[in-house]
């Protein structure tokens, strides 16, 4: 086989399905399309076929790395769990870590979108006890007993608070939230069941590669799949069975988010990851992100961002700055924050002509329809 792509989505608990559609729909207009999925739990495999072309000889091959069962089971969907982990979350990245103040140093756009759930759930509920107050005083002349002017406030204010949380739903902040308590998780060492999932993967992906290798291999990470790639790709690197793994491996960072977790003093195990990938043998890893994007932590070092020693020789990982809005004619300068989640899933679609990713899956291979 020719090349294997392997990719980590970000904080999503849609799976594999939707990525493959989403990919799909981007290597139609080039000819190609997934053929019959392999999947055993952990991987879910698609050769890429020519349109037309039966199943024969398979050269290139997308790999999906399932972690999005991981995410449903931190994915809240009561309002009072989520709004909990808001509150514990706000005391630490606020006051008591100070996350905020670290993270402003790094990248200030990533610093707003940290507090941007936040500060939607300060003014929902400002807002929410400002009517009520209004509701209860207006009804004052009209009603003498204080208990119904305080249900009526009441119930106004609940009403004004669940369409706040389904415009939340709407806007991408509850998504984002959610992806935000997660990663704080992981970057406090809560996240055992992650990191047991990076080793299976770690195991299956060497034995595949054993049984069945490629030429060319691809580990992609997206958003918060960037972390997960990271660690991923350093477990490959200790690993005693990996060495024939390792000079067809590159790395492909899209969107990353790495200093949210490596910032967290309690992240250890994380930054000795990202030492493990400077040593030798050195995995070429390629970084790209965008200024427009206020989800990623665009132009940033990892290593640098979170106080380790910048790998010796050239730069580690190499960092590529695209733009965005230039390729996307439906963002506008102005409307940057109401569309951050379209922005940020740019990186995945052929319109990025700087990453191109889905026609990557297919890149370099030729095939003649009359073999």
């Amino acid at each position: 086989m020719s090349s294997r792509t392997y990719f980590l989505s970000g904080f999503d608990p849609r799976g594999a399905t939707h990525y493959k559609r989403m990919f799909q729909s981007e290597l139609k207009p080039l000819g190609w399309r997934f053929g019959k999925s392999i999947d055993n739990g952990l991987i879910t495999r698609w050769p890429l076929k020519k349109i037309g072309e039966g199943d024969e000889d398979v050269l290139a091959e997308f790999c999906f790395l399932h972690w999005d069962d991981i995410a449903k089971a931190n994915w809240p969907r009561n309002p009072l769990v989520l709004l909990k982990q808001c509150a514990e979350y706000a005391w630490w990245y606020l006051l008591k870590g100070g996350l905020i103040f670290k993270v402003l140093k790094v990248c200030p756009g990533v610093a707003l979108c940290g507090a941007y759930p936040l500060l939607f759930l300060f003014f929902s509920f400002g807002i929410a006890l400002g009517l009520a107050g209004l509701i209860g005083d207006g009804l004052a002349t009209f009603v003498v007993d204080p208990q119904v002017r305080f249900a009526s406030g009441l119930v106004v204010g609940l009403i004004f608070l669940w369409q706040a949380w389904r415009l939340a739903n709407k806007l991408g902040v509850v998504w984002l939230a959610r992806s935000i308590m997660f990663t704080h998780r992981v970057a406090q060492h809560r996240d055992h069941d992650l990191r047991e999932r990076v080793k299976a993967l770690a195991d299956w992906l060497v034995d595949l590669e054993s049984t069945k290798p490629a030429l060319e291999l691809r580990l992609v990470g997206h958003s918060s799949g960037s972390f997960v790639l990271a660690m991923l790709a350093a477990e490959l690197h200790r690993h005693p069975c990996a060495k024939s793994l390792l000079p067809r491996l590159s790395l492909l960072t899209l969107g990353q988010n790495l200093a949210n977790v490596a910032l967290y003093p309690g992240a250890r195990l994380f930054r000795d990851d990202l030492e493990e990938l400077s040593t030798e043998p050195r995995i070429p890893w390629r970084d790209v992100t965008s200024k427009q994007d206020f989800l990623c932590f665009a132009g940033v070092n990892p290593y640098t961002s979170c106080g380790l020693t910048r790998p010796s020789g050239d730069d580690y990982p190499q960092l590529d700055l695209v733009d965005l809005v230039k390729i996307n004619p439906r963002v506008k300068f102005w409307d940057l924050l109401g569309k951050q989640f379209e922005i940020h899933f740019l990186y995945l679609r052929n319109v990025c002509s700087k990453v191109a990713l889905p026609s990557s899956f297919v890149a370099g291979l030729r095939i003649d329809s009359n073999d």
